[in-house]
């Protein structure tokens, strides 16, 4: 159970810093030229981002799934 938790506060902490990145990201992509390689790269590294946070998340769902007592463990 402890191991759980501890990794359920990684897992939290990771989400938190892409989200952070993913907004930077984001705000990157609305101000960059439409058609320029800088704006497909941010749109990559979003799609990227988005697939590492959905990850994040099935794990933690999986956690919570297997031991329900961490659900309030944030």
């Amino acid at each position: 159970m402890a191991q759980a938790r501890t990794l359920l506060a990684s897992l939290y902490e990771h989400v938190s810093e892409v989200s952070q990145n993913m907004a930077k990201t984001e705000h990157l992509i609305r101000h960059t030229p439409k058609h320029s390689s800088t704006h497909r790269h941010h749109h990559r590294r979003a799609a990227a981002m988005r697939r590492d946070l959905y990850e994040a998340h099935r794990l933690i769902d999986g956690i919570h799934h297997r031991y329900p007592t961490t659900r309030d463990a944030r």
